[in-house]
């Protein structure tokens, strides 16, 4: 609790107070939980706290009540405020170099032009809050709510905003080089117009700097256009690898579940201890918390449906499943799933190598079917996404992976048969192989008899269509 001595000195005016304090500076102020609302300050009458000019420096006010209280100018530097309220607080010009702050309460209080300097704001609640040219410099603000704060012009360099809320906040002209911007969370209203910014982290303290190339800095403008690209985008984070084919899945249904509402993967990310990170675009509108729960039990969902595919297809252990997982859930097929849309170049580089790097496959010198090492025997396997759209060249390719499964010893029957049926299985998973499944489709009834087409791909293409419950056109 508060020293009543201090209390009764500071409310008997500024004036009077500070004096007071210029001939006690040694004395450790204790106005813990004092609540100075409602007070007369100096002759005059307020029905808030006026400690304008106060010399408050060093003191704990951890608690205290200072809403709406006039504090403007005073000297509040190395000042405890844990937990205080000072929601609606006028504080402008105010000198809290130090101070701690840390979960108080300053929404909507005016700290325009406050030194803020290496000040703790870790948790404080700065909704509505106005940092108009305010220093902030150095100081820690994470997971602080920034929220609608007005922050025009302010100084946030080296300052750390790891998971500080931001949403629909004015970040205008503001200064962030050297800010860690670690799971910030902004969205489509956060205004981010000419910024100031030579580089960022993403990783407190200090780590992952962008741009990467410590000499190379932010161009002007960069760092608004970089991030106002990833507004909308919901970071999916797979700790122990990913099934690439049932992430696809989960896309899908949600492409679906949004009524067509445009969807892509903006970034892949594979991280040094294992982990990747999966960044996808959204619509602006979209609530990104309930777009990621959908992603990921959605995802849930088809692992468990493929783990049983995969046991009764292959009757195999636990290892084998592992092993024939991936074999078939080939990485591009997500760089195939997003073609036609913009995907980050990195992105395309590390599906690439890493789908080069977990496949297993002999691919007998072509390009349209895979033979793969099952630990028990060969298998051979169209690969359909590389066929292509137009059916007479796709009938021709299908023909090749007949003839080389023909050189296992099958017959044509058995052969057309288990193209049919892997095309099927894969069109049910893979969107881009069910649109070609169909097209064919398409084409084949509208050339019946046309004699480019090969005898196999008129069987194979209606049984397929058949087995994925689509009649043939």
């Amino acid at each position: 609790m508060a020293n009543q001595n201090y209390v009764e000195i500071l409310t008997q005016g500024v004036k009077i107070w500070n004096k007071w304090r210029s001939d006690n500076r040694k004395v450790t102020l204790n106005l813990r939980g004092v609540d100075l609302s409602g007070y007369l300050l100096d002759g005059a009458d307020f029905r808030e706290a006026d400690l304008s000019d106060a010399v408050l420096c060093g003191a704990d006010l951890n608690g205290a009540n200072l809403s709406d209280a006039k504090i403007s100018k005073a000297d509040l530097s190395g000042t405890k405020l844990i937990l205080a309220n000072l929601s609606g607080a006028d504080l402008t010009n105010s000198n809290l170099t130090g101070a701690d702050l840390f979960r108080a309460d300053l929404s909507w209080a005016d700290l325009s032009k406050a030194n803020l300097f290496g000040a703790n704001l870790s948790k404080t609640d700065l909704f509505g809050a106005e940092l108009v040219t305010a220093n902030l410099r150095g100081a820690r603000l994470r997971k602080a709510d920034l929220s609608e704060a007005i922050l025009v012009r302010a100084t946030f360099e080296d300052a750390d905003l790891s998971m500080a809320q931001a949403l629909k906040s004015n970040f205008s002209l503001v200064s962030l080089t050297g800010a860690c911007l670690e799971d910030w969370n902004i969205n489509s209203q956060t205004k981010l117009d000419d910024v100031e910014c030579d580089y960022i982290y993403l990783k407190y303290p200090n780590q992952e700097r962008r741009p990467s190339d410590s000499n190379r800095n932010f161009e002007p403008g960069e760092f608004t256009k970089l991030f106002q690209k990833a507004l909308s985008t919901v970071d999916l984070i797979f700790r122990n690898g990913v099934d690439w084919q049932a992430l696809l899945i989960s896309l899908e249904k949600l492409r679906v579940e949004a009524a067509g509402a445009e969807l892509s993967i903006q970034a892949i990310e594979n991280k040094d201890d294992g982990a990747f990170v999966v960044r996808v675009n959204a619509p602006p509108e979209a609530d990104k918390a309930e777009v990621e729960k959908f992603l990921k039990r959605e995802y849930e969902v088809a692992l468990r449906v493929l783990d049983e595919k995969y046991r009764y297809e292959l009757k195999a252990k636990d290892v084998e499943i592992a092993s024939y997982r991936r074999e078939n859930t080939n990485l591009m097929r997500i760089v195939e799933w997003n073609s036609n849309r913009p995907i980050n170049v990195e992105a395309r580089a590390t599906a690439e190598s890493q789908a080069m790097a977990e496949r297993n496959i002999n691919t007998g010198g072509g390009s349209y079917y895979e033979t793969i090492n099952t630990g028990g025997g060969n298998y051979i396997q169209g690969n359909y996404i590389n066929m292509s759209q137009d059916l007479t060249q796709a009938a021709a390719q299908i023909q090749e992976l007949l003839n080389q499964l023909q050189k296992t010893g099958v017959t044509v029957e058995v052969a057309q048969e288990q193209v049919a049926t892997d095309l099927a299985n894969q069109a049910k998973s893979n969107p881009t192989v069910m649109g070609k499944l169909v097209g064919w489709g398409q084409t084949m009834a509208n050339k019946a008899g046309e004699t480019t087409i090969s005898e196999a791909a008129k069987a194979i293409v209606p049984l397929a269509l058949k087995l994925v419950g689509i009649p043939l056109p």
